[in-house]
Parts: structure tokens; sequence; C-alpha cells
């Protein structure tokens, strides 16, 4: 409703609640552990999200600030813990429409709607997480919605235009330096991940695009408005420099499908906002809309990209620059064609390189309809001809994909209108202007050029000239295809997918539609090569492909195909009938005799030829027709032969009945004969009419009375007869075998009368609601527009399809239903035959249920027909720039679109037909085949049954318990029934009917679990895919809703006008009552069952689990948990078998799960209700003063009172950034020893009865724990922490409290003491980690006494940890403290932080990294809340700073850094304020992707440098080992290594830049592999960062003053680095810094070290390819100066007069030669107009002295190499002169010359 295009609603016109929507998806994101099937409820939610999409233009623009109140207080990007999910609803539901016409904007307060205002916010949050891809993308995409839908009102600074351009190319990842090392995309949170506490993924966010590439596009389009400088127009020129490289074919990479994805999305969206604006209705201001100007230079840099990717090495990549050229040539057609075309000609004359013809190939089909539309295009006309000449050769049967491109070209021409008849041009020859590349390059791109439309017509007038030899090739090389292709007649295997018979559906149609296309003068022509072929040629590997290609002569040219070959195949047919040929019975559809070739070629002809779309042309042919069709289907006795027979029976009665579109041309008949379209006939190529205008009007073919008669003779002679026939014939051979003779006769009987049958209909419409009109109008159909898919009926009766019989009462009404019904009594009593008998011959078997099927559900079309031409009308609409904004389409897709449309009438009127007994009948017999013996009639008649129920569905009903019988037949078991029975019941019909009906649901799913009396692999596998299919659509019943007061009022107000109403409202309320009871009642009988399945010894694991799947689904919080199916559970926890206990584990937790959120509703008093408040949380004073919170656990570590009292707040985002204005928090641990469930609900009490006496039972956790200890078959390095099982212990302990912990505190100490078994120590992890987390709601004395016993229990566990088994603790520790508050764990902190205190001088180098990786995981969950308590421990991390072990040094230095980003927290006190003081920082708000920390960390990363530089000092050279520096150095370079790889970037980015020296120091050490690999990474990692423009000046500064150093290999090594800075920066460097860069690595060209000027060369290479204009002149004039003093003469083997001077040169003259092959080697793929001289200059120093003639050498071969491909158009940008110089340089001497 929202997203149609027509009469599309505005915000005036609705509005919507956001919050509703908001909440329906947080909470099937995050799911509490009780809620109702999460898994179906997360399968809706696609479709949940698309809706919010659409409707987010009906939020109210004050709802933005209401967003922000919502979600700016869950953000805390320390963690990950739903941080992707709270950016993406951001996303989702930040208003982005623009006001309604009249509302001003409200620039402040809380009910601003001004986009200004907060936009700076969302900046702000965006440096958060730079170069982080996921939160980039969907904050690109909001950024870039709020910009479209604002055009005109809001337009973006300089500032954040250069933000996004910077962020955008980053997407790409792109390489920019050979051996730089790859910077992680995303930040990775592995010692955060809490993700286990949740049923369901804490990570899993929306279903939302992350398209980064389409989000950028998109940006780029909508912000570009003029040419000013600054804006998005120059900084996409500069990205496109920057990027050109990375689309040549031979810079292939992990970058080239997103590069080639974002070209497609530019052209795509610029070709959107183009139409658009260029509709009449286009709301956008006039000076936001994008100029004509703008468009073409836009239009020329995207071509540019596109040309380089036209011959990729990947496929995709390839399609997208086709896709790319077709939106832009749809756009500037002359800025893309006269380049292209070029190329294309070069590429498709190639011979050598097959995958540059094809590319070429595959282009010209894409923009076929481009290129030959006149009125767009003109010139492109004069190319139709020549190109369709030239892809000739490309139709060649040992290319099949070659041809297949090569068809589709001539495809699309047809379908756009392109006709194929000579023209004569009058006059002489114009003055021919040459179409080039350098004239395209060289036009004005402000304007299109003017046309000589003189000239353009006589080249396209003599180019037709053309068309009668590239007919006559084409026709010829089209049959020679099809003679050499196999047919599908010759192989059992189905081929339809094959991609030869898409190539013969593909030459076929485009012979169809030449023919259709080309002048009459032509005709004879065609008629003589097509009769030429059928009679010279009968091979049956062509059958299948000339009985298309003659059908679609017939299609075309009905009258000339008859004339030519109708009489001539019934002559044939007869004389080779009467020659014996296909007397001999056979039954064989693979095999035939060598003499049946001759007579199947003519009959496959003749089947061609009758199915045409008007029955008139066959009247003349009636005798032939009639006599070949009684010998085909009457005499003979091959398969084969009768079956073309029983084909063409139902071809003629098909044609002669039906109605249905004519044969279209492009235009009208009238159009087409018209003398004027005749001679300008390539005027109207690619002119395609409206669909309401009469010029689009289609002509179609209704039956007369001579057609009607013809086929009522047909029924009385062919069809009537072969129902006698058959029940005869079914009477006689009841009992008793059937020859061979006779199967074949009864199949040719059965297959003759279903031909029949199905050609009766459209004689009659199928039984149902009576028609009362029979006209072809589309009013009754509900549809969206032309373009788009002809639409669904959604009506609840029949409608007007054509039918030559409508009136009931009418005798040949009477006539043909009775025929019907007589037929599908002799088909039911052939069926019941057959299985009554049980066996038979299966072909018989199989045509009787096709005969079958045919009676029921075939009246003119079937499912499958139906299914077959939806799939179809797609085809081929790719390659037509279809404009949503005008309801235009070629006449031919018109006419595929009526018939598709006449299609679904008829299928729509199958659907309303009643179950009659008749119908019923038929249905049963199939459905007892569908059970049988052999495989073939099984699929058969599943087949059937299915397409049967899709338009009869009541006949589904009866047949349930049949098939549900069959799996619970366990004295009678047979396999084969059972995998016919589970076909049908996992049938779409079957299984939606058995899902929502509860009279079958319970004994289906009973059956499934109790069939486990077959051994049969198969039948199990079976059995496990159709529960597993059926399980995730399970829901419990659920009670009526009592209808709320405004339907009670809409009731009263239809009441008072219609008295029935409320009577008919009382009904169905009443129905609905009763099918709740019954439902409920067979609902608890279903629970038992399964509940009896489970207990049941006999049971095996694998029907076991099916069970627990069904009432995992089945157990709802709306119902009370069964007392029996808890119990079980329970019990099960110590099953033998670990399927079992992990499925009761799962099951028994949201079981207690319900108990409790049950009690809690029941009685709003309980405990652990109690505890639970809103807080009003404004100004964050409730906790103490916003900043001071952070402390509070601190203080109550250090026994504060009134802290301890403070409400919990279990949020670990409440307060990091802002304050919310209410949140949800708990009261302090009360006194007493009262449990926290204290009252159970009175309906759940006999569960937790059932449960409490299980797990309280002696010697119960004894066996828990030994179970749950056992150890799997994985590795034990491969051992993991489980959440099911930890989730399982915290409910229980959250439910039964202390005295539960009593019982279990003997088994679980136990384990935990075992701490060489890994088995033990994870159980015992998982017991300890779901008790902590279940003590949410104890009360103190509980809590006490349980920290009084596991304290010292810990404090032994964490003493002994091993490296198999920390892991375990850590994810427990992780999953107890996730999302909980850490006051709730004091003494717990206590033991880590102050009872096992980090020691580094301890000499247990694991045990202390152990207590580092523990006090991680405090670090992990609350973060800011935990940082300044342990501050306040004063942890020896620094001592450990030269520690010997790289296992604590490594520890100590993620905590150093994890410690110290914990400490950061912006706390704003309320989001009004937030968004307020952002905005005040600037358009990009503030900047928080750096941050230098708090004193304490300032001053520990001073420790730290100043400790390194003091044992730098202390060094004693030559010394052998490790030393306090190279330990210390490891340490402080791992601190900042871990902000790149683990956590946030703020301290690594903010103090790395200071200890640069250092680093280029540190990675000289080659002696220590280690320390020269943690220098090298962390140098190219902050290079390639992406800073903001305050932070990359400081960078950039700090890394040339690396170029200072006296060491060449710093300089050598500091080079690179810059590059790649200036690339990965090149929107947040000022130009001031860019040049200084680059003037200060020109000046290395002449640094005495080769190695330093070749580090030089390589970077201002790639500093040229991001430079301007102006700096390339510069760069060139300079160093062609360096050049103008030659080197003076020197004889071999002597001395230079002055050697000082002369290596002075020779230097000089070596930097002017690097700096020109700078110029050259930066644009490797194009020859811009200073290039030759450059070149030039360089060859004249081919003769000086190395260095400077091998540098030489190697530019020119780099040239070679690069050049080579597109040499013969980069060789016009040379002179004369200048080539015979290069031809010299680049073409190697020969040795005979």
């Amino acid at each position: 409703m929202f997203g149609r295009r027509e009469d599309r609603l505005t915000a005036q016109d609705i509005m919507f609640d956001w919050r509703k929507l908001y909440d329906l998806v947080r909470n099937i994101v995050v799911p509490k552990i009780w809620q109702d099937n999460p898994i179906q409820q997360r399968s809706k939610l696609k479709n949940i999200v698309d809706l919010i999409c659409e409707a987010n233009r009906f939020f109210p623009q004050s709802a933005a600030m209401e967003v922000f109140e919502e979600l700016l207080p869950q953000i805390q990007f320390n963690s990950m813990d739903r941080q992707i999910l709270t950016v993406q609803l951001l996303t989702l539901f930040v208003p982005t429409a623009r006001p309604p016409k009249g509302v001003e904007l409200v620039t402040s307060g809380p009910q601003s709607t001004d986009p200004q205002r907060w936009l700076p916010t969302i900046f702000s949050l965006w440096s958060f997480n730079l170069r982080t891809s996921v939160f980039d993308a969907y904050l690109m995409n909001l950024v870039t919605t709020l910009v479209l839908e604002q055009r005109g009102q809001l337009k973006l600074t300089n500032e954040q235009l250069r933000f996004v351009f910077a962020s955008g190319l980053h997407f790409f990842n792109l390489p920019v330096s050979r051996g730089a090392a790859t910077l992680p995309r995303n930040i990775s949170m592995q010692l955060r991940d809490s993700s286990g506490v949740y049923r369901m993924q804490a990570g899993a966010g929306l279903p939302l695009k992350e398209e980064r590439a389409h989000s950028f596009a998109r940006f780029i389009v909508y912000t570009m408005h003029d040419e000013s400088s600054g804006g998005t127009l120059e900084l996409f020129e500069q990205l496109v420099q920057m990027i050109e490289p990375f689309y040549h074919p031979s810079n292939n990479g992990a970058w080239s499908g997103l590069l080639a994805r974002f070209l497609r999305h530019l052209a795509k969206e610029l070709l959107q906002r183009s139409r658009a604006e260029a509709a009449e209705d286009c709301e956008v201001p006039v000076d936001a809309r994008l100029s004509r100007s703008v468009r073409r230079r836009l239009v020329v840099l995207v071509r540019t990209l596109a040309m380089l990717l036209l011959f990729s090495k990947g496929e995709d990549s390839v399609s997208m620059s086709h896709s790319t050229l077709k939106h832009l040539a749809e756009l500037e057609p002359d800025l893309i064609f006269r380049p292209l075309l070029d190329t294309l000609y070069t590429a498709i004359d190639s011979v050598t390189e097959t995958h540059r013809m094809i590319s070429a190939m595959r282009a010209l089909a894409k923009l076929a309809t481009t290129l030959s539309t006149f009125a767009h295009y003109p010139e492109g006309a004069q190319h139709i001809a020549p190109l369709l000449t030239l892809t000739l050769p490309g139709i060649d049967v040992n290319d099949p994909t070659k041809s297949y491109f090569a068809l589709s070209f001539i495809h699309n021409l047809c379908h756009n209108g392109v006709v194929f008849d000579e023209l004569l041009a009058s006059g002489d020859m114009p003055e021919v202007r040459s179409i080039s590349k350098e004239s395209a390059e060289d036009m004005d791109v402000s304007e299109p050029p003017e046309l000589d439309m003189n000239q353009i017509e006589w080249a396209t007038r003599a180019s037709t000239a053309q068309f009668e030899a590239w007919i006559d090739q084409y026709l010829r090389r089209v049959f020679a295809l099809m003679d050499n292709l196999s047919s599908s007649q010759d192989t059992s295997n189905n081929t339809n997918s094959s991609a030869d018979m898409k190539l013969v559906l593909m030459a076929s149609y485009s012979i169809e539609l030449v023919l259709k296309q080309c002048g009459s003068r032509y005709y004879p022509m065609i008629s003589r090569l097509i009769t030429q072929f059928v009679t010279s040629i009968t091979s049956l590997s062509a059958v299948e492909g000339m009985h298309k290609v003659v059908n679609a002569f017939v299609s075309a040219l009905p009258e000339l195909a008859h004339a030519s070959l109708l009489s001539l195949c019934c002559e044939r047919i007869v004389e080779e009938i009467d020659n014996g040929v296909g007397l001999t019975p056979s039954l064989s559809r693979f095999t035939r005799t060598h003499s049946e070739t001759t007579l199947i070629w003519f009959a496959t002809m003749l089947l061609a030829l009758v199915e045409c779309s008007d029955g008139q042309h066959l009247l003349k042919y009636k005798s032939q027709i009639v006599h070949a069709m009684k010998l085909l289907s009457g005499t003979c006795m091959s398969r084969h032969v009768y079956n073309i027979g029983g084909q063409m029976l139902n071809c003629v009665m098909l044609t002669l009945t039906s109605t249905t579109p004519c044969h279209t041309r492009s235009v009208p008949d009238s159009v087409w004969n018209d003398t004027e379209f005749r001679d300008n006939h390539f005027r109207h190529w690619g002119k395609h009419p409206n669909v309401a205008d009469d010029s689009f009007s289609l002509e179609w073919h209704t039956p007369s009375m001579q057609e009607i008669e013809f086929a009522q003779e047909l029924m009385r002679e062919m069809v009537e007869p072969r129902i006698g026939e058959l029940a005869a014939f079914i009477d006689s051979a009841d009992k008793r075998e059937l020859s061979n003779t006779e199967n074949v006769e009864l199949n040719r009987l059965v297959w003759v009368l279903r031909c029949g049958v199905r050609g009766l209909g459209h004689l009659v419409p199928p039984p149902g609601t009576t028609i009362a009109a029979d006209d072809l109008t589309d009013a009754l159909v509900g549809g969206d527009d032309a373009n788009g898919m002809p639409p669904r009926y959604r009506l609840d009766r029949q409608v007007p399809g054509g039918y030559v019989f409508t009136d009931a009462d009418s005798s040949e009404y009477g006539e043909v239903m009775d025929i019907r019904k007589r037929a599908g009594l002799a088909t039911a009593q052939a069926l019941q035959c057959v299985v009554g008998r049980g066996d038979g011959n299966v072909e018989n078997i199989k045509a009787l249920i096709l005969l079958g099927e045919s009676v029921v559900c075939y009246y003119a079309v079937d499912r499958p027909q139906f299914t077959s031409k939806r799939r179809a009308w797609n085809y081929g609409i790719e390659g037509f720039a279809m404009d949503n904004t005008i309801c235009e389409m070629p006449r031919i897709y018109a006419s595929r679109r009526a018939q598709l449309t006449q299609v679904s009438r008829l299928f729509h009127n199958t659907r309303f037909m009643p179950a009659s007994e008749l119908f019923s009948d038929i249905s049963a017999q199939i459905a007892h085949l569908c059970l049988s013996a052999y495989s073939e009639v099984r699929s058969y008649a599943v087949s059937a049954l299915d397409n049967i129920m899709a338009v009869v569905p009541q006949i589904k009903y009866p047949l349930i318990p049949m098939f549900v019988a069959e799996l619970d037949a366990r004295d009678e078991s047979n396999p084969e029934k059972m995998m016919g029975a589970l076909r049908m019941l996992d049938s779409l019909p079957i299984r939606r009917a058995c899902l929502r009906d509860w009279r079958f649901f319970p004994a289906m799913v009973l059956a499934l679990c109790r069939a486990q009396h077959e051994d049969k692999p198969q039948v199990k596998t079976m059995i496990r895919n159709t529960a597993v299919t059926q399980v995730v659509y399970v829901v419990a019943p659920v009670e009526p809703v009592p209808p709320g007061p405004l339907l009670e009022q809409m009731v009263n107000a239809l009441d008072g006008a219609n008295t029935d109403v409320s009577v008919a409202v009382a009904k169905s309320r009443e129905t609905c009552a009763q099918r709740y009871r019954y439902a409920a009642s067979e609902y608890t009988r279903l629970v038992n069952e399964l509940v009896g399945i489970l207990r049941d010894a006999g049971t095996t694991w694998r029907f076991a689990a099916i069970a627990g799947y069904y009432l995992d689904q089945l157990t709802s919080v709306r119902t009370a948990p069964e007392e029996q199916l808890v119990g079980t559970l329970a019990e099960y926890l110590t099953s033998d078998l670990m399927l079992f206990r992990e499925s009761a584990a799962l099951n028994l937790a949201q079981a207690i799960g319900m108990i409790k959120k049950r009690s809690k509703l029941s009685n709003p008093n309980i405990a652990a209700a109690q505890r639970r408040q809103q807080l009003d949380m404004r100004d964050g004073r409730a906790l103490g003063a916003p900043h001071a919170y952070a402390d509070l656990c601190e203080r109550a570590l250090d026994g504060d009172t009134e802290a301890v009292q403070t409400p919990l707040v279990d949020n670990p985002a409440c307060g990091w950034f802002v304050w919310p204005k209410t949140a949800k928090v708990y009261a302090a641990a009360p006194t007493g020893d009262a449990l926290a469930f204290d009252s159970i609900e009175e309906a759940s009490r006999p569960a937790y009865n059932a449960v409490r006496s299980v797990l309280f039972a002696d010697g119960k956790w004894a066996e828990i724990a030994r179970l749950f200890s056992v150890e799997s078959t994985r590795p034990s390095e491969e051992e993991i922490f489980g959440g099911t099982r930890a989730g399982l212990f915290s409910q229980v302990f959250s439910l039964f409290g202390p005295p539960l912990l009593e019982r279990a505190w003997t088994a679980i100490e136990g384990l935990a003491r075992e701490n060489e078994r890994v088995g033990a120590q994870r159980a015992a992890a998982e017991m300890i980690g779901g008790l902590l987390r279940g003590t949410k709601h104890w009360a103190q004395s509980g809590l006490d006494a349980m920290w009084t016993q596991l304290i010292p229990l810990l404090d032994t566990v964490f003493a002994r940890l091993a490296p198999d088994t920390l892991r375990f603790w850590q994810a427990a520790l992780q999953y107890a403290f996730a999302r909980r508050d850490p006051r709730r764990y004091l003494p717990l902190i206590r033991l880590i932080v102050y009872g096992r205190p980090f020691d580094p001088q301890a000499e247990a180098p694991f045990a202390e990294a152990a207590k580092l990786d523990i006090l991680r995981a405090l670090f992990g969950a609350w973060d800011w809340r935990i940082a300044s308590a342990v501050v306040a421990s004063r942890p020896r991390f620094l001592d450990a700073l030269a520690h010997p072990y790289k296992q604590v040094r490594d520890a100590a230095a993620i905590a150093m850094y994890t410690l110290s980003s914990a400490e950061f927290s912006v706390s704003y006190a309320r989001v009004d304020e937030a968004v307020d003081d952002l905005a005040r920082y600037g358009p990009l708000g503030r900047d928080f992707s750096q941050w230098a920390g708090s004193s304490r960390t300032q001053a520990l990363i001073s420790e730290m440098t100043q400790r390194v530089q003091a044992w730098k000092a202390e060094v004693v050279p030559l010394t052998v080992g490790p030393t306090n520096f190279s330990r210390g150095s490891k340490t402080l370079l791992s601190f900042f290594f871990v902000g790149f790889r683990f956590g946030p970037r703020r301290l690594t980015l903010d103090h790395a830049p200071n200890i640069l020296q250092l680093l280029s120091e540190l990675q000289e050490h080659h002696d220590d592999d280690e320390l020269c690999r943690l220098a090298s990474s962390n140098l190219e990692f902050l290079s390639q960062v992406l800073y903001t423009a305050n932070l990359s000046e400081i960078v950039g500064a700090r890394l040339l003053a690396l170029l200072d150093s006296s060491m060449w290999h710093v300089v050598n090594k500091a080079l690179p680095l810059l590059c790649t800075l200036t690339f990965a920066n090149r929107f947040t460097l000022s130009r001031e810094i860019r040049a200084r860069i680059l003037d200060t690595t020109s000046l290395f060209l002449e640094h005495d070290q080769i190695e330093v000027r070749q580090a030089a060369s390589s970077s201002l290479t790639n500093m040229v390819k991001c430079a301007s204009s102006n700096v390339i002149f510069d760069i060139n004039t300079r160093f062609s100066a360096k050049l103008q003093r030659r080197l003076p003469r020197v004889r071999y083997g002597r001395t230079p007069k002055d050697p000082h001077a002369y290596s002075k040169l020779v230097l000089t003259r070596h930097a002017g030669v690097l700096g020109l092959s700078c110029l050259v080697l930066a644009f490797p793929y194009t020859i811009p107009e200073w290039m030759p001289n450059v070149l030039v200059q360089l060859a004249e120093c081919i003769d000086d002295p190395n260095p400077i003639q091998s540098t030489v050498q190697r530019t020119f071969a780099e040239f070679r190499r690069t050049h080579m491909d597109t040499w013969h158009e980069d060789r016009k940008r040379f002179s004369t002169s200048q080539l015979d110089i290069l031809t010299d340089m680049l073409v190697s001497p020969c040795y005979y010359a």
C-alpha cells in the first residue's frame, strides 16, 4: 500500500506512531527466555523491516528527538553489545522525509523538526567508529536518505562532504602499496562477547542490507547540485582519479566486485534522479535539481571507469559494466556510444581474444535497445546493420555462450522495433564524419553536439542494403546450429535447464521476431530456405530445434508457413504410414527404430504448424489435418508417433477455441502497411506507444463459428469415441494379464483421451460460480502499472475468460460437460482398476494419473503452465530501459503481457471448482497411487495430487488421515508407502492445512514421532526433514482477544443500518471460541502424548529429538506448563544420551522462565517483581552526579553504604553517552531470607512442584555433575563453554534460590576442585556462571551464604587454572557479568582485584597471565563502571613492561589498554543537551575518534615511553639476546597495537604519532623478528587509518619529521608511509600538507642512496595519481629542467675530467628521469596530452649510464605492458616522429636486422 507508485500516500494523508513498531522489532530481535516462538517471530522480521522503511515517511517530524531520547542512551561504543542493533534502529526510525507543504521547521525544543539540529549528532556518532564498515554503512545510509528526502532544504557543508567521501574511499579497502598490511575492516570485540546470555545471539541485528557501495553511490548522486569548488562533483573527480587504476582488468582483486557494484549503483541512481526530476509532478525545487552540464560531466567520469571494466576478468564485473553503460547511455548517448562503438567494433572483429569478443557481444545485447532508439540516439541507427553482420560469426555451435549473446542482441533489437527492410538512399553520399574516440574526448562535454540529420538518415538508409544478405546468412547459421545441437528426444535426461536448450529457445524466439519484423520482399527467400531445410534434413538430433524454428515461422507468418509446409508434411506422413512405418507396438519413451525417423520428423513439423494463434488459418487444411491426426493417433502403435498425434489433437482444438492475442509486430498492421512508415521505418525504432493510446490496441483472436464447428467435430469424432473404448477396454481387461499389444493400445487410448480432454479447456468454464458476462476488459484486475507483472485476481468469484460456451442451459454447453463427466467416470474406473490390481504396466499407470489430473484441474491452463508463463514474463525485460514514470512498453511485450493476463484469468477460474464426488473419487485413487511401490508412479502421483489440491483445496482434507495412517502402520510397515505419505505430508497444501487445523495437526505430529518402526535410512531422513520443515511454523493455540471499543463502535454503527451485522459478529465470536476450546483440548492431549513418547524407554534418540522440537515450539507463556512435560524434562537432565540432556536443558530453562513470568503477572506483589522499578534519571542525579556514577563501584568496594544501597542499573550503556529520562533499576538486595519467587501462579504450581521434586531429590545433583562433566568426542582444545547449560542453571537457581544451592553445592564444589579434568572444569564453570547470574533477585542472607562458600572455592580454582581450562572460567565470568550491575558481585570483584593481585615478580608466568585474563573479564562486562575501582587497587601493570615472558607482557599490554580505554565516557545529562552541545562543535559535531586519556593514562603512557627510552640508552652494542629495551618496546608496541585489533582506537590514534621516531628505529632491529614486525605493523596501520581533519594534519607532520633522520633506512621506510597516508586521507588532509608531502618526496629523488631514490619514485608515482593537473604540470616542468644539461661524452674505460661534477650531474639527470617516469607510471592506462613529449624526453636518455639507462628501460617496459591491449587506439595520440622514437624503444631489436 505504501510503496505503490500510483496515488502514493503522503505524510498529509496518514501519520504513524513509531513507538509501537519499535517495540515490536525490539522484542523480536532481543527475545526473553519465556518468549513464544522466537524463531518464527524472527522469520517475519524482514517483512516488518521493509514495512518500517516504507512507513518512515509517515512518522511525524518531531519523532526525531523522540527516537534520540530512546536510542542515544543505549549507545556505549566501548563495547559491541547490541551496538550494531542500536545503530540499525537509529537508521530505521529517525524520520528523514521532508515536512509537508506549509509546515515550518521547529529548530529547537523537544518537538524540534529541523535535521540541521541533530545532523552533527550523527557525525559525532560516526566519529566513534571510524573505518568500521558496519557502522559506516548504516550511518552513511541514514545521511544519504536524509539528503535524498530533503533535497532543496538540506545542503551538507564541505566538511561533511569530505568526511563522507573519506569514509566511502575506505569502504573499498584498496591496497595502496605493495606489501602494506591490510587494516581490519571491523573492530574485533572478542573480549566483550556476551552473546551467550541471550536465547538468541546478542549480536544478531536486523536484516538490513549493508550495501556500502549503494549507500555511497546514492550519497554522491543526491548531493551533487552544481559545479562549485569543493562540492560533490569536484570531490568525485578526485575520487575517480584515485581509484581509476583499480578498474583495469590487470588489477583484479578482492576489491573488484565492490568497485563494479559501486559503478553500477552510481549510474542507476543518476538515471533515477534525472527521470524523477524531469517528471511534471517533481516537487524538488529547480535550483536543487541536477543541471545538464553537471550531469554530463558526471557521465564522463563514470564512463571512464566503466570502459576500463568492460574487459575485466570477473564475469560479474563485466556484467555490471554493461549495466553501467546502459544506464549512462539512457542519459547521454552521445557521450557513451561514440567511444564505446569504436572499442566494440575492434573487439568483435578480434579472432584471437575470445574474452573480449564475448564481452563485446554481451555489451551489444545489453545496449541494443538504447542504441537502436532513433529518437534517443539517431546516430545509432546506421550501426545496426553493420553490427548485425559483424556479429554473425558469433552464432557458432562450438561456442554456446557467444551464440547466446549474439542471438540476444538480435532479440533485443526486434523487441525495440527494428525493421529489417531495405530503404533507398537518394542522392549522393554526404560527407561522413568519422566517429572515433578522439572526437569523443575532444568534444564539448557541457553540451550535446549538433547533429546533421541528413547525413545520419542517408547513412542509415544505405546501411539497410545489408539486411537481405544478413537474413540469408542468419537463417543458415541458425539451421546449422539446430542441426548440430543434441535433441532432448535422444536422451532420458531432462535438458530443459541445459545450455543447449536455452540456446535453442533463444534461437527460435529470435527467428520469430526477425520474421515478424522483416519486409515482405524477403518472404520468398525465407520460405525457400526453411522449406529446403525441412525437406532435406530429417535428423532426430535436430527435430526439437526445428520444431521450434517452424513454430516460430508459423507464429510470425502463419499463412506463408502453412502454404509452404503443411500439405507437404501431411503427404509425407501419409506416405510413411502407408509404408508400414509406426505400426509396430512400442511403449519405449527413449528408443525408436531408425525407420521412424522421417515419420517423426514430419509429424513434429506438422505439430509445430498447427500451434498457431489463429485457428482461421487451419480451416483451409481441415481435411488434411484431420486425416493426418487420425492416422497418427488411431493407426500408429509406436508411442513416439501417437504421442505426437495426441498433442496435435490438443493443439488444434485449443487453437480453434482459444481467445488470445494475435501475432504482433512492433506497430499495428495499419501503421505497418502505411507507405510513410515503410519508407522511413528507422524513425520509428524504439518508439513505443503509451498503453492508454488507441494505437496500442491489440488484435485478439476470438473463435469464429467455423472454428467452433471444427472443434466440435474433433470432439465428437476423436474424443468422445475414446471414452467408450477406454471403458470397454477396462471392463474386458479387469482381471486378466494384458499382452504387450494391449498395453500399447491402452496407453494410446489414455494418451489420446487426455489430449482430447485438455483440448476442451476453452469450450466451457470450470464448474463453479456463473460468469455473468464474457468480456476481456481488465476492470476486474487490480494492478500496479503497465510495466509490472500482470496482477493476480483478488476476487472471490470467477471472471470472464473468453470461453466459447458460457450458457449452462445451452445444448452445446451440456454436451461438453457431459463428455468431460463421462471421461472422468471412465478415468475413475480405470484408476480404480489399477489400484485394485496392485500391479500393472508402470507407463500406463503414469498415463492414467496424468489423465486424472487433466480431468480434474485442466481448463485451458494448469498450475505448471501458469507458473512457467509467469517466470518467462521477466525474461528479456532487463534489455529495456523501462521508465517507471511513464507507461510505455514494446507492443511485442504488451502482447505477451496480454496473453499472460488471459492465462491468469483462466487459472483464477479453476480455483473455484467444488470438490464433486467424481473429483474426490479420482483424487482418492491418485492418493493411493502416491503410496505405490514404484518410485516413478509415486512421483507422478504426488505431482498430480499437488496440482489438484492447488485448484480444489477441499479435496485434501479427506486424504490427510490416509497418509497419516501409513506412518502409524506398525504391523504392516512399508517403506515405499511411508516415503509416499511423507512426500504428501511435506507438500505445501497439506502442510499448511495440518499446521492450521487442530483436527489434523496432533495426528500428524504423533505419527511422525512414532514412525520409528521403519529402519530404512531414506525414510528416517525424510521424517526428520519433514519435521524440521514444519516445526518452525508450529504455534500453540491462542485464545481469542475480545474486540476493542473501536470495533464495538463500528459494529454498533453498522448494526443501525443492518440488523444482521451484530448477529453475524456474535456468531463469528462463538465459532472462534469453539475452535479455541477444541484446539486447547487437543493441545493438552498432544503435549501429554509427546511427553509419553519422551518417557517411553523404547523411543530412539532420533524420534525423541523430534518430539522435543515440537514441545519446544508448543510451549507458550499463555498456557501453564504441563506437569508431566516439565517433570520429564527435569528427569532427562540425567539421561545417558547427550542429545537428550542438551534438549532437556534448553526446554526446561524455557519452561522455568515461563513459570517465573506467569507468576509475576499473576501476583504483582511477588518479591522478584517488587525490586524492579522505573527511576527518574533526569540530570543523572538519581544515582549521584553524572560523572560520579562511574565511581559507585569503587565506593561500594570501600564499604560506602550509600553506594551499596543505590539502585542497581544492569544496562551497561545507561549513562555512558547520555542519561535517559527514566531507567529500569533494581533495589538493593533485601534483608532476610525470603525467596524471590515466594508465590507461584496456581496453574503453574504442579509444574513447579514436578521440577522441584526432581531437582531436590537425593543424588540428583551428583548425577547431573557426573553427566554434564562428560567430555565430548571433540579434542580438549575445542571444548566450549555451554551457554544453554549455563542458562538452565541460571533459571533453576533463580526460581528455587538458596535451598537448591544447598542441595547442589557438594556436586559443584567437587567438580570445581577437579582441576586436572577438562570436562569437570567446564561443567563447574557452567554451573557457577549460571549460579551467579541466577542470584539476581536473591535476598541478602542467601547471597552472603553463597559468597561465604563460593569465594574460597573460586580462589582455589583460579590458583590452579591451566591453559585448557582458563577459557571456561573467562566465559563463565563474561556470562555472569553481562548486563548486570557490578555491585551485585562485590565479593567476587574483591577477590579478583584485591585478593589475587597481579605480581610481575612471580615466577609462574602462566598464573600471572591468567590473573590478567580474568581481570579482563571485568573490563569486558563493566567497562567504565569498573575502571575506577581497578585503578584504585593500584595494579602493577607497568612493572611487567620488560617481563621476561611474552605471555605476561602481552596480557599486561592488553589489560593496560582496555583499562585505560574503559575510563572514557561522555555522560551527557540529557539528550537535548547532548544534541545541542554536539552541534556547537560545528557541522561534524564533536570528534570522538581520539582521546588523550585520563591523567592516570597519560602518566602511564609517558612512563612506559620514558622507561623504553632509558633502556635504549643502556643497551650495549652487539648485545646478544633479549634486553629490557627489546622486551619493553614489544610491550609498548603491543599496547598501541591492541587499539587497532581489539578495541577502541582513541588512545592509539592520540598517542601513537608521538612515538613515530621510536617506531621507525625499532623496525630496523632485524635480529628480533617480533619487534620488527610489531613496529612495522603499527606504522602501516597508522598510515592507513582514516583520521579526522585535525588529527590527519598532526600525523602527516610527524611522518614528515621522520624524513629528517640521518639514517637512510628510516627515510626509506618512511616514504611509503607518507604515500599511504596521503591516499587513505586524501579527503581529510589539507591542500597545504599534501603539497608539502609531495614536494618533500620529490626532493628525495636526488638522495645519495639509490634505495631511497627508488622508494621516493614509487611513493611519488602513487601521489601523482591523486594530484591535480596543475601539480602534474609543475612536476613535469621541474624534472624536465633537470634533463636540459646533457652529460659530457666519456670514452669507455676513461675517467671523467671532473668525477665529482660528473657524478652530481648523473644524480641530477637520474632524478629528472625518475620524476618523469613517475608521471608515465602514474597513468598506466591512459595517454594524457603531455605524455608523448615526456616519453620522448625519456627516450633521449637511453644512452646515459646506469642507473639512468636501467630506469628508462624499466619505464618503457612497464608502459608497453600496460598499454598493450589498447595500443591500436593509444597510438593515435602520438605524432609520426614520436611513434618512430617509441617504436625503437618498444620493439626488441632483431638479430637479422
